[in-house]
């Protein structure tokens, strides 16, 4: 099990984080996620969204032909399932944003008003962070500039919104990772997703150059133990 970390050629241009810090450094003069070094304290910083109902984000790709949810009615009102969920925050000083990619042959739901009701499932693949979400000809999405990516989160044992029973864990309950990280990252807030890494024992390997091309620039998170 691994997990690869890929920071782009630009991703050290940036004044507002340290590239030497990664993804988080623990800082031990501070205390609290937001006050941390590193790229996520920064994310949960900057990214904003002030109405979550006109800016929601999107799916992308194709829909799950069997989710373990049937919508019923509720399908009528749009699109709640794909291979892609993205979005972006309306901060001005860096149009940020993040595209979460379902695992190989899974997809990412939304229950919407069914029951459990408002809870996000499905397993997680990877996540790219970066600046200027579009969509390609096939309305998959990409960012002109992609920051870093974060691939291998379906190898860590996460449990992909569902209990042992294959039922939908109701986002109330606490348990639910998918829904945890992407309504976290949706609200600005990246500590689900470091808590994940850091409860799974990996710890990330400091970086000593983020210059010059991106197949230089990864960072392997190997198994502590």
């Amino acid at each position: 099990m691994s997990i690869t970390v890929t920071y782009s050629a630009t991703f050290d241009n940036y004044s507002d984080w340290n590239a030497s810090d990664g993804l988080y450094t623990d800082n031990e003069l501070e205390t609290g996620f937001v006050n941390e070094d590193g790229f996520l304290p920064f994310y949960n910083n900057h990214f904003e969204i002030a109405d979550h109902s006109a800016n929601p984000g999107a799916f992308a790709g194709a829909e799950d032909p069997n989710p373990e949810v049937d919508l019923g009615m509720w399908g009528a009102f749009g699109t709640f399932s794909g291979t892609q969920y993205a979005s972006e925050g309306e901060a001005s000083s860096l149009d940020l944003g993040f595209i979460v990619q379902a695992a190989s042959g899974e997809y990412l739901n939304y229950t919407f008003f069914a029951g459990p009701t408002h809870t996000l499932y499905g397993e997680i693949g990877s996540i790219t962070f970066g600046s200027g979400l579009s969509q390609d000809a096939n309305g998959e999405f990409y960012f002109t500039e992609e920051l870093v990516t974060i691939d291998g989160l379906d190898t860590i044992g996460l449990n992909g919104g569902l209990d042992a029973n294959g039922d939908v864990i109701d986002r109330n309950d606490g348990d639910n990772d998918t829904h945890n990280i992407i309504n976290g990252l949706k609200d600005g807030d990246a500590s689900a997703l470091w808590a994940v890494l850091d409860d799974a024992g990996y710890s990330e390997v400091t970086l000593t150059s983020l210059a010059g091309v991106v197949e230089s620039s990864q960072a392997e998170l190997e198994l502590a133990a």
